[in-house]
């Protein structure tokens, strides 16, 4: 009997077997990376905010803050939550110029966020703090005279939390990220990513 070229049904199904765990894989990848970039973006969103927010106090005479709170988002999860401040006649509220630069920055529990200012560590306000009307003086300050605390911001990255995301200032506001991605360390302000290049 003649064999006649092609594949047999054994051949097409291991192929297909390899096919399918390659694909598992690069999904189970890829959907870390997600959360691994959404995380690099709120700090990217924080430097940006933040050295607005010392412009803006110098600008208008008027203190800013960020508020490191515990909150609960949309679905009931326990989150950290960075609400800006601006200190008012009223007291400390919600700022009353630029609603788009000013929003809350929320940081999923999970990664645990550490807040450190002038070399002391921050514990987060409780939800109530979170209320405008609550007048709570925010622990990170962004003052008229144009300075700020020094500080580091850190994030676990990625599930097995091997990789910290660090987010370090002086107190110019000039801004550092470390444990990002290769070829990402030391973007500058003039390339729109808010992070200050010391080369």
């Amino acid at each position: 009997m003649r064999r006649h070229p092609g594949f047999s049904l054994v051949e097409m199904l291991v192929v297909l077997f390899i096919i399918v765990l390659m694909t598992g894989l690069v999904s189970i990848n890829v959907n870390s990376g997600i959360g691994d970039r959404e995380l690099q973006d709120r700090l990217e969103s924080i430097a940006t905010a933040a050295t607005y927010a010392l412009d803006e106090a110098q600008f208008s005479g008027s203190d800013y803050g960020l508020l490191f709170a515990r909150d609960l988002d949309d679905d009931g999860n326990a989150v950290i939550a960075l609400h800006w401040r601006q200190r008012l006649a009223q007291g400390w509220r919600t700022p009353e110029t630029a609603p788009e630069i000013f929003i809350p920055i929320v940081l999923p529990e999970e990664a645990e966020p550490s807040l450190l200012l002038d070399n002391v560590e921050v514990e987060p306000a409780e939800t109530a703090a979170l209320d405008p009307l609550a007048s709570v003086a925010p622990q990170w300050l962004f003052s008229a005279n144009g300075e700020t605390q020094t500080g580091e911001l850190r994030l676990q990255q990625g599930g097995d939390r091997r990789t910290e995301l660090v987010l370090t200032w002086d107190a110019l506001a000039r801004f550092e990220r470390t444990g990002e991605p290769e070829g990402e360390r030391g973007r500058d302000f003039e390339n729109g990513t808010g992070f200050y290049d010391e080369g």
